[in-house]
């Protein structure tokens, strides 16, 4: 398992992929904290004491979806270069390399996740700064924060890796992955109706939206973290049958 570890881990830090989807997601994060809502920040914004905890949500929020991709890339680059054949011959356990995977992509979110949390605000606050402009007292509960945002950041990585695992086209999975939150649930909203707090995507995006004083927060966040769990849980165990009795093509 050691061995599989390491091999996932090496495999997400050398590919250019990752290091350029975490230069975009930064650079996103401080153009749209740092410039427009730091040197461009109105009065009315600056005199909200919740102003930087919202930055910080919404940028995780922003950035888990662009950071996700890499969780989708570490399977979809091995089907897509066929060295997926090294990755099942490496192991006596298929399993053991799907959950490597797992693991090594939990700890990248986490990682990225809580640095978006804490970048964002920086970044607005150094915006304010450079305008010469002045923000209120600030209420940032950072425990709080810092464990809903993370779930979030993980559970984007999740889907991702999901369903990178279950379609194995890196196209199709990136396809996927984009079409379910815009189209897909929608679609089912539209035909049973009430049926979006039970949504995977939805109940991930409630959960950062219940950290934001203005929210609606009629559904509360430990059942949108249960449902989000269930679809991981589900999720995983669907990838993992699929990836022990598939061929390696």
């Amino acid at each position: 398992m050691i061995h599989a570890l390491k091999a996932e881990f090496r495999k997400l830090l050398s590919v250019r992929s990752t290091y350029y989807i975490v230069i975009i997601t930064l650079a996103i994060v401080l153009l749209v904290t740092g410039w427009g809502n730091g040197v461009k920040a109105d009065a009315g914004t600056l005199h909200n004491p919740h102003f930087l905890a919202s930055e910080a949500t919404n940028a995780v929020f922003i950035g888990g979806i662009i950071l996700a991709v890499v969780g989708l890339l570490i399977v979809g680059h091995e089907y897509r270069y066929n060295t997926i054949l090294y990755t099942l011959t490496s192991s006596n356990n298929r399993a053991k390399s799907l959950l490597a995977k797992f693991i090594a992509v939990t700890v990248f979110a986490l990682v990225t996740t809580a640095a978006v949390l804490f970048f964002a605000p920086l970044c607005t606050m150094v915006g304010i700064h450079l305008a010469d402009k002045h923000l209120v007292a600030q209420t940032f509960p950072i425990w709080t924060m810092l464990r809903d945002n993370l779930f979030i950041g993980w559970g984007y990585m999740m889907y991702a890796l999901i369903i990178a695992a279950i379609i194995r086209s890196q196209v199709g999975s990136i396809v996927t992955f984009l079409l379910i939150p815009l189209v897909g649930e929608h679609i089912v909203e539209a035909i049973f109706k009430s049926s979006m707090n039970y949504m995977p995507f939805n109940s991930l995006q409630a959960v950062a939206n219940n950290l934001l004083p203005s929210a609606d927060n009629s559904v509360s966040t430990t059942h949108n973290v249960v449902v989000t769990c269930m679809y991981v849980a589900v999720g995983a165990l669907v990838s993992f049958i699929l990836f022990a009795r598939r061929d390696a093509n």
